[in-house]
């Protein structure tokens, strides 16, 4: 088990005072910006200043429009935006008194890492979209996603981050595929996406999955979507695609209890040779939910997810997103990600 690292947690005491926000607003996001570039997200600690409900929200939005407004100036595209979408409650399905969530990215429809063309010249921007329709979230491309915590709920509220550049490096190693460079990985991850494309094309599915992301074939692990771990897989689905009776019934490791985190538990195990605990205990890092406290993790970079989220949970999504993933300074910020871990 590992928790954030103390550089992630960021201070936001200098912004406790709403007067002085002109002057310390900027240094905090500017704190936040380099916890991102190195880490992959970052925690605002604003539940610690002990603000009521509305100053605290209030805090939030300042210190994301403020970090929208730094990363700009760090090399993001000029016209990153700051999307604040409505509060989303916890759904916990019955009889379950708390719900956890697999690792994925947010709007995975049209948010997920891809090539830059200065590392593949080849790659169609057109690709970083996968559908325009059978999503839950906004159609933006987010890249960066992140949480204010209104309510962490009676359970343990605890999101889960993942750094996927790690996992695609390692898994990419692991099967002695190509070069141990960017250019190498991102191409082969390219590759892997529009295999995924074709597919949703002829079998009419939404969503890149994690499966298909690292580079598996079997059409069911590219067609089902893999999120919510307490809940079964849909009897079309497993009609549709039989392998899913058996994933969905038995997993390597002999202990998971939803038939979805079975599913995973055997995507992670023919994808990387790890079962679903083995998968969490390499690479989750998990982040306590804080009431009021702000998390940002760069979407395209990191995968996230959920552990043990109660019916009380409620979290309001504020997001720096682009409608168009294109053009010269998208393609720098995109190549500069990419090189996170060796930067």
């Amino acid at each position: 088990m590992r928790f954030p690292l103390m550089e992630q947690l960021i201070d936001c005491s200098l912004m406790k005072h709403e007067e002085f926000w002109p002057e310390t607003a900027p240094v905090v996001a500017e704190n936040a910006v380099a916890g991102l570039e190195r880490y992959g997200f970052v925690v605002f600690k604003i539940g610690m200043l002990r603000l009521d409900g509305d100053a605290s929200r209030r805090l939030a939005h300042r210190v994301a429009a403020e970090l929208r407004t730094e990363l700009i100036r760090a090399g993001a595209p000029d016209d990153l935006g700051l999307e604040i979408d409505a509060a989303q409650a916890t759904p916990v399905p019955e009889p379950f008194s708390c719900r956890s969530l697999l690792p994925h990215h947010d709007g995975q429809h049209a948010s997920y890492l891809t090539p830059s063309v200065l590392d593949e010249p080849d790659w169609d921007p057109a690709w970083r979209t996968f559908s325009s329709s059978g999503y839950t979230t906004t159609h933006a491309h987010k890249m960066y996603q992140g949480i204010f915590i209104a309510d962490p709920g009676e359970a343990l509220s605890v999101t889960t981050y993942y750094d996927w550049l790690r996992i695609l490096e390692d898994v990419k190693s692991a099967r002695f595929i190509g070069n141990p460079d960017v250019p190498s990985t991102a191409r082969w991850l390219g590759d892997n996406l529009r295999r995924a494309l074709d597919a949703g094309l002829t079998h009419s599915f939404s969503y890149p999955t994690v499966g298909g992301m690292l580079g598996l074939t079997e059409t069911a692990l590219l067609a089902v979507p893999l999120l919510h771990c307490e809940r079964t897989v849909a009897a079309e689905m497993k009609e549709r695609f039989p392998l899913l009776h058996t994933l969905s019934g038995t997993c390597p490791c002999r202990g998971c209890a939803g038939e979805v985190t079975r599913v995973f538990c055997n995507v992670t195990s023919l994808a990387m040779g790890l079962t679903w605990p083995e998968f969490r205990a390499r690479y989750e890092v998990q982040v306590p939910g804080e009431r009021f406290d702000l998390l940002v993790g760069h979407n395209l970079t990191t995968l996230h997810g959920g552990l043990a989220g109660g019916r009380g949970r409620v979290i309001e999504p504020l997001c720096l997103v682009v409608d168009k993933p294109s053009g010269s300074r998208y393609e720098a910020w995109l190549s500069r990600s990419w090189r996170r871990l060796s930067g």
